[in-house]
């Protein structure tokens, strides 16, 4: 109902062009409370149907109960170390209804490489390692109220800061290799808008998560919004990004338990205890490695970079 409120929507069918002419003052509002131990989702459904057939409620054009698609976007909520799950949505819908995270917030800092209330990450894919939590809902939607509690004190929440790249050859400013600072993705459009550069707010916040180039900007969060130990999140969430492409394949079943990996050079030999620990490593000497590289080398045993990976 929010975004009618808001005037979103153009004044089309029955009811909005009432709400516009006569206001809240025309509708009262009747809430069935349904007791979840008897009724189901589908008797709401019901319901619904049962009052959008009777004449009585004549505003109705669709005379058909939205039942939505039964296949969400499922949202994961984990911790910043992807080790213990803290809950499962089946949908953005359910994320917002439950955690109350409206689904504008979700589309931002799903998949991203920014955490939530910088306790939590969310993820549109299980991780298959990590260990369920046994906190209760309530104790959870408790949690992440603290946290908007004192984000609202700190005043850090109602924008997030970014700061605006300047690459070479870009041909909408002159000053090239600088860095521009912004209090809110708003505050960048805007800029972005004056030099005639229009993009929407969800394209930029893509761009930002991909770490993605575009006209020569490059954008990304402030590192004063990042916790201290960013780097090693966005590790984690470049690391399951590539496993999610990865579980089509079956390969993560084959170190589901994290085996011990063995890596060989011509003058090298080392041993790891995990993959992770494998691509820290390989970071270190600028090689850039992923977990999708490690399986399938581990699959096939073809060399990489002049490197050998076997299980130990």
């Amino acid at each position: 109902m929010d975004y009618y409120f808001k005037g979103d929507f153009p004044l089309m069918g029955k009811f909005l062009p009432l709400l516009q002419k006569d206001g809240e003052k025309a509708f009262k509002l009747i809430i069935f409370k349904l007791d979840s131990n008897i009724f189901s989702n589908q008797d709401a459904l019901i319901l619904e149907q049962y009052h959008l057939l009777n004449k009585e409620f004549n505003l109705n054009t669709l005379r058909v109960v939205n039942a939505g698609s039964s296949k969400g976007d499922p949202v994961y909520v984990y911790d910043l170390t992807c080790s213990t799950l803290y809950y499962h949505a089946k949908s953005n819908i359910e994320l917002k209804r439950v955690l109350k995270i409206h689904t504008e917030t979700s589309k931002k800092y799903v998949d991203s490489k920014l955490p939530y209330l910088n306790k939590f990450l969310l993820l549109s894919y299980p991780i298959p390692t990590a260990l369920t939590s046994n906190l209760s809902v309530d104790e959870l939607v408790d949690m992440m109220q603290k946290e908007r509690r004192d984000s609202y004190i700190l005043g850090t929440r109602r924008s997030i800061s970014v700061e605006l790249e300047i690459k070479e050859g870009n041909t909408f400013v002159d000053y090239r290799g600088q860095i521009l600072n912004f209090d809110s993705l708003t505050s960048c459009i805007e800029y972005l808008s004056k030099l005639g550069l229009t993009i929407k707010r969800d394209t930029l916040t893509r761009y930002i998560n991909n770490e993605k180039v575009f006209h020569n900007f490059l954008c990304k969060y402030s590192n004063k919004v990042l916790p201290d130990n960013f780097e090693e999140v966005g590790l984690i969430i470049d690391e399951y990004k590539k496993l999610k492409v990865d579980t089509e394949l079956g390969l993560f079943k084959v170190n589901r338990k994290n085996k011990p990996i063995l890596v060989k050079g011509k003058i090298f030999e080392k041993n790891f205890e995990s993959i992770t620990d494998t691509i820290k490593f390989f970071n270190t000497l600028n090689i850039k490695l992923d977990r999708k590289t490690i399986y399938l080398r581990l699959k096939d045993g073809k060399i990489y970079k002049d490197y050998y990976f076997s299980y130990k």
